[in-house]
């Protein structure tokens, strides 16, 4: 009796002829492996609980009318294997059974999600690679020779890599050449890389005239204040410089450049001479005071293509007016004869 039975199982579980609700019930597993791919309120333990479920309820109802039949009778035997109940146990069992064999493939996991979760650790290892060799890149951007200059920045790009980088002041010249014979960029670092990369290739006197000559052709007076710079006498720089004033007026480097300070000339200490000295603090008082309006009317980019190598000329041309005002104070005093009035007042005040 008990082999009859068994028999009347085996015959549920795999009956004569394909049961379709079989082969369909594996191809739920195969998509609920999927569905838990792409659907994350679906995890893997939920579908095999799901399939589990279904089985059970549908294998209760089935197996309760097989051993209710009577085995001797093979037409009862048969509208019970292929009765709704154990269809839906067929399909259930063999559902489940899909799944749980790629659960084993996927270590855990559905077959799927392991095979997509390999495929982007993939994808984000490459992602991370490709950020990588993108911040690479954008670090030696800065240090890559533009092959095709289009622009004046471009040209300078590239003679501050052969000057600073390479060290090669002939291409660096060349480069700056380049620039200057079709723009005009009114830039200080750009005049003075000229000057720079030009004075180790050619002769001190002959590039000043250049830079003079180049001045004018392009009306570009920061070349002016970088000769003024190098001139042979300071007369010579004075007069490139009030030369850039006219070739430029809202150029503030022409009107004070602190890399070219005024000689110090000590006069006598009489109240003439303090006079005069008060008289020339004061136009130089002026001209730094003029540098700072037309300096501080623009980013120090408008100056500069590198203005991060500027320093902050703002402070320091505001704490040089603020000492030439001191020295002006001191010496208006001297002039008008307060401070030896004052002088003769302490003397008399401690000699009471």
């Amino acid at each position: 009796m008990a082999d009859t039975r068994i028999g009347i199982v085996k015959r549920i579980i795999w009956p004569a002829k394909a049961s379709l609700f079989a082969l369909i019930g594996g191809a739920v597993g195969l998509f609920g492996d999927l569905v838990n791919f792409f659907a994350e309120f679906l995890s893997a333990d939920v579908l095999v609980l799901i399939f589990a479920v279904v089985t059970a309820v549908a294998g209760l109802l089935c197996f309760q009318r097989a051993f209710m039949v009577n085995a001797a009778d093979d037409k009862a035997v048969d509208e019970v294997v292929q009765c709704t109940q154990c269809d839906a146990f067929r399909f259930g069992l063999f559902a489940t059974a899909a799944f749980i064999l790629l659960m084993l493939v996927g270590q855990g996991q559905s077959a799927t999600e392991a095979v997509g979760r390999q495929l982007g650790l993939i994808k984000e290892d490459t992602a991370v690679i490709r950020d990588q060799v993108g911040d690479l890149h954008a670090m030696a951007q800065p240090q890559m020779i533009i092959d095709d200059p289009e622009s004046a920045a471009d040209h300078f790009n590239n003679a501050w890599i052969y000057q600073t980088m390479q060290r090669n002041s002939a291409k660096a010249f060349a480069e700056m050449q380049a620039l200057y014979a079709n723009y005009a960029p009114k830039k200080l670092d750009a005049a003075q890389l000229y000057f720079d990369s030009g004075n180790a290739v050619k002769g001190r006197a002959q590039l000043v005239e250049e830079m003079q000559a180049l001045a004018r052709k392009t009306g570009d007076a920061t070349l002016l204040v970088i000769a003024a710079r190098a001139a042979p006498s300071a007369e010579a720089g004075d007069e490139m410089a009030a030369e850039a004033q006219k070739l430029d007026p809202a150029l503030p480097f022409a009107w004070w450049d602190i890399m070219r300070p005024k000689p110090v000339k000590v006069g006598d200490m009489t109240q003439r001479g303090a006079a005069a000295q008060r008289d020339r603090f004061i136009a130089e008082r002026e001209t730094v005071e003029k540098f700072r309006a037309l300096y501080g009317a623009y980013p120090a980019q408008h100056w500069f293509f590198l203005p991060q190598f500027a320093g902050d000329l703002e402070t320091i041309a505001r704490q040089q007016s603020e000492g030439m005002a001191n020295n002006i104070a001191t010496y208006d005093d001297i002039a008008s004869g307060r401070l030896a009035d004052r002088v003769r007042e302490e003397y008399r005040q401690k000699n009471r």
